[in-house]
């Protein structure tokens, strides 16, 4: 079997209701916990641990201007949101580390927060 750079969490809890993976992040939602993974890091947080998920708009960078004319700027396609939780579990090469009182922003799909709205007992507030 091929080595990957994505970390394997073991011991997922509750039933699978969703999976996504894009441009090289991996979103996982059960009826238990939330479990984000990207290369050589794995974030897993159970939904009785999350205190809230937000909407987080990244600041944006001015365009550089390179030879005259060609204009480089970064785009942010996604949107992205802040999850802030009582406890975070860091997965690695080295180890599962426990955080406390953590946020984590990810850019997540309308999909995936859809899924997140209609399985937990998280409250959706108009913005």
């Amino acid at each position: 079997m091929p080595e990957s750079d994505f970390i394997q969490v073991k011991g997922m809890e509750g039933e699978l209701l969703l999976y996504q993976k894009r441009n090289r992040l991996g979103c996982t939602l059960t009826t238990r916990e939330l479990i984000f993974q990207k290369p050589h890091a794995s974030y897993q947080i159970m939904l009785s641990d999350t205190m809230g998920i937000v909407p987080f708009q990244p600041e944006r960078v001015q365009g550089v201007q390179i030879l005259d004319q060609t204009e480089v700027r970064p785009l942010f396609t996604n949107q992205y949101y802040r999850i802030s939780a009582h406890r975070i579990y860091l997965i690695n090469r080295n180890g599962r580390f426990e955080r406390e009182a953590t946020d984590l922003l990810v850019p997540l799909t309308d999909r995936f927060i859809e899924h997140v709205k209609r399985h937990t007992d998280l409250v959706s507030i108009p913005t």
